[in-house]
């Protein structure tokens, strides 16, 4: 109760002072100036307070909130996304709203699958994806090389706090060996293998096939065959699927490619793989853009080939010794599947090792006395007399061959696979039926003539393989290449009693019809020599034009694209670059030219000058970004669209029917 009692003291001196503080100061003030009364609060304990107790201050004047309040944006936003909440019925299931997504990839509508996540899922409807959206998005990205997205996806993943899964990583690296720029996709891929290292995630055969395409596809090759290593050392079973990831990494390589690919075929055999369409398919694309080397590469090709054929033959014959066991098998097995390939270095310093030279271990019989060595020509008489080895069958018979060559066309190539009739036995020897892709590939590898053409096709005629109109349309421009038009038109004929014949034998097939498209009337344009023609495939023509040196047709097409004023590509203007520079030189050359050919060209120069100024030909330089296609949305056309994109169901009625009771009699 003192306590109590001093309080009261207190607070009744300190209300008296403000009291005479008030009165002095009022007699200070003029008359008219009036002096506001504070008001009077009163506690529980009915004392009096003059002032609000729960203000701090009362010396600062009173700020009117409504007319100087601030305004943020953010907070808009904020105030926005409390109070829009989306309905439940508004929401979809993760597998719903990945249906949609799927829709739109099917339809080729990339921007807007992207759009059905980022903005439709997080912006909208507020819900949560899961790492197989993600997946889902992140593969339709890696097939048209869009990789910074992907990438950018995978990000955005990590910050939701969703794990990667096997099939992320997969889709990554699928996405560096499709992207436009192959560097930019080796330095993610080496970025994306360290992470999988620092998060300690285990690779499965899946992610080293994809890892294996990916650093082939960029050009780091050794890096590949280390990958193919790292697998045999954790005694993983390499199949034939890595085995084909590894022929699709040695296409990089345009120089020494084919070789690489044929060790790998050799190494095939070693592991008794059975090679499968895959295989062959990729064989066929290895000898079109790939080439064998120089002198030494192909003896060392030879030399591994040699070796290993030896010491198959060696363990052949240790197997058929007497008192050979099922141990000695089961070691062979386990050291054909885990032993990585030698290098040539290598074998050679064994070989020295135990005095054992290349020549002795030849798979060339010396009673034969038949010489290995290189020339630096192949008649076509000696080819057919004496064929070159196929180099893709077990047991490379090399007793008739008189002399090698540095091959480099295609057909010498394709000659040491075997050429068609020896690839299509070894196809059949492993049970492999050909498909229109690896006939498609074999043609531009026959010779240049009519005859081995037709017999291509009647090959795929017996064997039951429909050709489509890509074939046809690669013929047409191979015979149209080596200006035999005749026959180029001709194919024409061709497609067209095959469709009439398809249509009564499958009327209702959509995928067997065939249909002339842009690309066969462009390269029917080839064959064109008059000016009375398709004026669209104006980039044939002109090709036409300057091969055949003929101002007259070359201005001719050049006023078409001023006049229907035609976007141009750089391939045109390099047709023309060349023309000129090609006419520059003959001019130069006085003795071959004549008058009549310096007034037509420098009426063409003319021409080609102010050409040039009136035509937008910047643009036509300024080579178009890979990924703009993917950044906006599918264009919109004239023409209604078919594709349509459907929602799916959001409430689904069970059809209940009524069954009326029965009880069960139990006897």
């Amino acid at each position: 109760m003192a306590f109590r009692c001093l309080k009261l003291i207190r607070i009744i001196r300190s209300t008296s002072v403000i009291r005479h503080n008030l009165i002095t100061t009022s007699a200070a003030l003029p008359e008219d100036v009036k002096i506001r009364k504070p008001k009077e609060y009163k506690t529980e304990d009915n004392l009096v307070y003059k002032e609000d107790p729960d203000k701090f201050g009362t010396l600062s004047r009173v700020v009117s909130t409504e007319s100087n309040e601030l305004v943020d944006d953010g907070d808009i936003k904020e105030q926005e996304f409390i109070q829009n909440k989306p309905l439940s019925t508004q929401k979809l299931t993760i597998k719903q709203y990945a249906d949609i997504i799927k829709q739109c990839i099917n339809h080729k509508r990339l921007k807007e699958a992207i759009d059905v996540l980022e903005t439709r899922m997080l912006k909208e409807d507020r819900v949560k994806p899961e790492n197989y959206i993600y997946n889902i998005l992140i593969g339709a990205c890696a097939d048209v090389g869009y990789t910074k997205k992907a990438f950018k996806l995978f990000n955005d993943m990590k910050k939701r706090a969703l794990l990667p899964t096997g099939d992320t990583y997969t889709c990554l690296f699928h996405a560096c060996a499709n992207s436009p720029w192959p560097e930019d996709g080796l330095k993610r891929a080496k970025h994306l293998k360290e992470l999988m290292t620092e998060k300690g995630y285990e690779p499965n055969v899946t992610n080293y096939n994809s890892m294996i395409k990916a650093f082939g596809r960029c050009g780091d090759l050794p890096t590949a065959f280390m990958i193919v290593d790292e697998m045999a050392a954790k005694r993983i079973k390499i199949r034939v699927n890595t085995l084909n990831h590894l022929l699709h990494a040695c296409i990089s390589d345009k120089q020494n490619g084919l070789r690489h690919a044929l060790i790998v075929w050799r190494k095939m055999i070693k592991l008794k793989e059975k090679p499968n369409i895959f295989s062959f398919n990729l064989m066929l694309k290895c000898v079109k853009d790939c080439n064998l080397g120089s002198k030494q590469d192909i003896e060392e090709l030879i030399g591994v080939i040699q070796d290993q054929i030896q010491l198959q033959n060696k363990r052949t014959e240790e197997l058929k010794l007497p008192g050979s066991t099922k141990k000695l098998k089961s070691e062979l097995f386990k050291q054909n599947l885990l032993e990585p390939s030698k290098p040539v270095a290598e074998v050679d310093k064994e070989n020295e090792e135990t005095n054992v030279s290349r020549s002795d271990i030849s798979i060339i019989d010396k009673k034969d006395n038949v010489s290995l060595e290189f020339v630096n020509k192949l008649d076509k008489v000696v080819r057919n007399e004496a064929p070159l080895p196929n180099l893709l069958s077990k047991v490379v018979n090399m007793d008739k061959v008189t002399g090698l060559q540095e091959i480099h066309s295609l057909q010498d190539k394709f000659a040491v696979v075997g050429g068609q009739e020896d690839f299509l036995k070894e196809m059949h020897t492993y049970s492999v039926k050909p498909n229109i892709k690896t006939f498609t590939q074999m043609l531009p590898l026959l010779d240049n003539t009519t005859e081995a053409e037709e017999r291509l096709l009647q090959t795929m005629s017996t064997l039951g393989v429909q050709a489509d109109i890509d074939f046809y349309n690669m013929l047409i421009k191979k015979r149209c290449l080596r200006s035999d038009y005749d026959s180029a038109f001709a194919v024409q004929d061709i497609i067209e009693k095959e469709s009439e014949f398809r249509k009564k034998r499958f009327p209702f097939s959509k995928k067997l019809k065939l249909k002339l498209n842009i690309m066969s009337y462009g390269v029917l344009a080839m064959g064109c020599k008059t000016k009375e023609v398709n004026i669209e495939i104006l980039g044939t023509l002109l090709r036409h034009g300057t091969a055949t040196i003929n101002f007259g047709y070359v201005l001719y097409i050049m006023n078409i694209v001023k006049k229907e004023n035609i976007k141009l590509n750089d391939i045109f203007l390099k047709h023309l670059v060349k023309f000129n520079e090609k006419c520059a030189d003959n001019i130069n050359k006085k003795d071959r030219v004549s008058e009549t050919f310096k007034k037509a060209f420098a009426i063409y120069t003319k021409y080609y000058n102010t050409w040039l100024k009136e035509v937008n030909v910047e643009a036509a330089l300024k080579p178009e970004h890979p990924w703009q296609q993917y950044r906006e949305n599918y264009p919109e056309t004239v023409q209604r669209s078919p594709v349509e994109i459907k929602e799916p169901k959001r409430f689904y009625k069970r059809n209940r029917k009524y069954s009326r009771y029965t009880p069960r009699i139990v006897n």
